[in-house]
């Protein structure tokens, strides 16, 4: 353990920052200037998260993951083990114990996956392992009170490829436990923008899964490019879903395992892991739920902005 003294606009505070032991080359980034002033601002979580300095912060330790990521030439698939202090939103959602999706913190109640991973699923067999960055130890479990899929969630075609779960407790936010602000509503999302997949996925298709967490730097796709590519054309939905990969070549990639986990660029998250065809396949780029859709982002507002007491009916 370490102790380090942080300056965040006027308040000045010392926090513990806990390291933990994991592979070589582990990337770490550093979120304990935030992790304090978050637990602070509780009862006004969307409003902190959404303050400019707060964004900035997000984005400078995004930029900061990176630099350490881009030009990885290892396998998410292509991935590099990371800390989860670089992504300290990242959940492994687990149905009786065993590890079946990844998802996002979005508030202290309130987890972000993909509908698909909620399906067939209760409630009552769900828990969210939060803090490790080790799949199967370390960290804190949580259980599930509720768990919700989008109304208009399509399973033949994935279109609205969302889900939430709701905790039965808050979570005490630490720099491994931390929320991530969902980019804007209709928020354009730019061809060739770098982002950051994490997950505990399989390391390559049909190969074992990450002991240990992943992450890989990858680019968004034109939808032009992404409807020429393998996949169907009549799978991919413009308006709920984006693509990210490479057209013409093998490229970082989600693969089984990390489903409903998260895509971030510049600070904030941009989708979930939703579907694809095979895993970093050249001409099969991966496919995922656009979060700034409107009735994706103004489904999922309509619940995590509810008080914790109230009951949602959406």
């Amino acid at each position: 353990m370490k102790v380090v003294s942080f300056l965040l606009g006027i308040t000045f505070f010392t926090v513990s920052v806990y390291t933990e032991a994991g592979p070589p080359q582990t990337v770490v980034v550093d979120y304990s200037e935030i992790a304090h002033q978050a637990e602070v601002n509780k009862k006004n979580l969307l409003e902190f998260l959404n303050r400019t300095q707060v964004k900035e912060l997000y984005k400078i330790k995004y930029k900061n993951l990176l630099d350490k990521l881009t030009g990885s030439t290892r396998r998410i698939v292509s991935g590099r083990n990371t800390s989860i202090a670089a992504v300290p939103w990242q959940v492994s959602i687990r149905e009786k114990t065993y590890p079946v999706c990844g998802g996002s913190v979005v508030t202290d109640t309130w987890i972000l996956t993909a509908a698909h991973c909620l399906l067939r699923a209760q409630a009552v067999d769900l828990s969210v392992r939060l803090g490790s960055s080790w799949k199967s130890h370390g960290g804190e479990m949580y259980d599930v009170k509720e768990s919700y899929v989008h109304p208009r969630y399509v399973s033949g075609s994935k279109a609205n490829d969302a889900g939430l779960i709701r905790l039965y407790s808050p979570l005490r936010f630490s720099p491994r436990v931390l929320p991530i602000l969902l980019a804007a509503r209709e928020s354009r999302l730019p061809a060739d923008q770098m982002a950051i997949v994490s997950g505990w996925g399989k390391l390559n298709e049909g190969g074992p899964g990450a002991t240990f967490l992943q992450s890989a730097s990858i680019k968004t796709m034109a939808m032009k490019l992404c409807r020429q590519s393998g996949l169907e054309r009549k799978s991919i939905d413009p308006a709920s879903m984006f693509c990210a990969g490479s057209f013409t070549q093998p490229s970082p990639d989600a693969c089984q395992g990390d489903s409903g986990g998260p895509i971030v660029s510049e600070g904030e998250l941009i989708g979930v892991v939703s579907w694809g065809l095979g895993c970093a396949r050249g001409n099969f780029p991966g496919v995922y739920t656009r979060l700034s859709h409107t009735v994706i982002w103004d489904w999922i507002h309509g619940y995590i902005t509810t008080k914790p007491d109230t009951n949602v009916t959406l």
